[in-house]
């Protein structure tokens, strides 16, 4: 891992980003970050969002889009980030009306690979970002999860897997055991770390800057090097409301630390 393959995942800065989207890439890049992966372009042209990468010095490590554009709007996606220059479209989540039963679960596979093989077209590849519920069994399917499916019926070659580090920790599994599982699939990796102790609403360990929690970076980085990652991606779900940036600039400076 090199600093220029240390990205940030802009929903991390989400409230900054929606009210002025190039004022935030500037705070991130003058903190260090090379990369940027998008959570929507928050309404401006995607040739405006290339020109403050260029000036910036940035690159689009990847952008994600919601599942159900991919499906009914695959060519003004494709056409975006075509625009942003972004290597990776990402599929972030599935709606939890959408997760059950089996046959809904085998509905959304179709739709990502289908998103997949278009993508490919356009020289884009398609990544899938998992959170908790994708480890959990499917209603009526015998044990069958969501990552079951994802991996058995998608070609690595169109769907590539974005690992969450901790959203795996949640979900019961192995990060390291995931990372080595799945090497050369996947180029995409976010990391955040978790709370030893402090829990959320939702009863989930609390999401910290990387470095400032219980996951063992030490063995991970290497790992998901030697996996073939792409991009290092920094992102919390729910940074200190008080100041997202500086939850930033703290994984920034621990990754920092660990790069060549």
């Amino acid at each position: 891992m090199n600093r220029n393959q240390i990205a940030l995942q802009m929903y991390t800065l989400r409230e900054l980003a929606q009210q002025d989207l190039i004022g935030t890439l500037e705070r991130a890049a003058a903190i260090g970050f090379r990369g940027v992966e998008f959570a929507g372009l928050m309404g401006l042209p995607a040739r405006d969002v290339r020109a403050a990468l260029d000036r910036l010095g940035m690159t689009a490590a990847a952008a994600h889009v919601p599942l159900d554009r991919w499906t009914h709007q695959p060519d003004s996606v494709l056409d975006e980030l075509d625009v942003i220059g972004a290597e990776f479209g990402v599929v972030p989540w599935v709606e939890p009306a959408r997760r059950n039963p089996l046959a809904e679960a085998e509905r959304v596979v179709k739709e990502v690979i289908a998103a997949g093989k278009a993508s490919a077209r356009r020289g884009i590849r398609l990544a899938y970002h998992h959170h908790d519920f994708e480890f959990f069994p499917l209603e009526g399917g015998n044990g069958v999860t969501l990552w079951d499916l994802l991996i058995e019926r998608t070609d690595p070659a169109e769907v590539a897997l974005e690992l969450d580090l901790y959203w795996a920790h949640v979900g019961g599994q192995d990060p390291l055991e995931l990372i080595r599982r799945f090497a050369g699939r996947v180029p995409l990796v976010h990391m955040k770390d978790a709370a030893a102790h402090d829990r959320n609403d939702r009863g989930n360990p609390r999401d910290l800057p990387a470095g400032s929690g219980i996951l063992d970076w030490a063995a991970l980085i290497p790992a998901a090097e030697e996996a073939g990652a792409r991009w290092f991606i920094v992102e919390q779900d729910n940074p200190n409301p008080a100041d997202p940036v500086g939850d930033v600039a703290a994984a920034w400076e621990y990754l920092a630390g660990r790069a060549e």
